[in-house]
Order: C-alpha cells, then sequence, then structure tokens
C-alpha cells in the first residue's frame, strides 16, 4: 500500500470532509481512500471518448448482429 500525503488543504475543506466522513460513520482517513479509489476507478472523459470512437467505427458482419441481437434476448 502507498502513502499519500495532501498538503496546503484548505481549513474549510478538510471541515468538510470531516463532517462527510462522520456521516459515512468513517474516520477520515477511510472517507478519503473511498473517494480516492472512486475517482481512480472512473474512466476519464478522453478514455470514454475513445470508446465511444472506436464502437462507431467498428464494423459488424450481419452474423455478428445478429449474434449480439440474440444474446440480448437470452438476457431479458
Amino acid at each position: 500500500m502507498a502513502t499519500l500525503y495532501v498538503r496546503d488543504l484548505s481549513e474549510e475543506a478538510l471541515t468538510e470532509l470531516k463532517i462527510r466522513a462522520a456521516r459515512n460513520r468513517q474516520s477520515l482517513q477511510a472517507y478519503a481512500r473511498t473517494l480516492l479509489e472512486q475517482e481512480a476507478a472512473t474512466p476519464s472523459l478522453e478514455d470514454v471518448l475513445e470508446r465511444i470512437r472506436e464502437r462507431a467505427t467498428a464494423r459488424l458482419s450481419t452474423a455478428e448482429v445478429l449474434r449480439d441481437i440474440d444474446e440480448g434476448r437470452r438476457h431479458e
């Protein structure tokens, strides 16, 4: 596990984070870790746009389209 230090955080921000952590029944450390892990797991806008571009330019065969439709029906 890595250690991260945050410097020059405003008192207002620190107070708000402590309040939010307490509301969630977490320590400030646990709350901050959760926020950072969620942020790291969220794809960046650039990644999302790249996936959209890839899908928009993908050429699927008729058989692939029909297979995907059939799979979708099976999951309903």
